[in-house]
């Protein structure tokens, strides 16, 4: 996997996870996991060489 495919995975990991606050509130079991999870996935890409611009040009890519 690419630096570019990791960032993506990880904006990817981070909007289910705000969804999942916005669906079942912060303090709930869900959202824990799904913030938990994508804490795994940004924490695997900056293992690949990602940045914060890495992270950054993904958000922009998609608007």
């Amino acid at each position: 996997m690419n630096k570019q495919e990791a960032a993506a995975r990880a904006v990817d990991a981070g909007a289910v996870a705000a969804q999942a606050v916005n669906d079942y509130g912060i303090g709930s079991p869900q959202a824990y996991s799904a913030l938990a999870a994508a804490d795994a996935v940004m924490r695997d890409a900056q293992k690949q060489g990602c940045s914060k611009a890495d992270f950054d040009a993904e958000h922009a890519r998609r608007g």
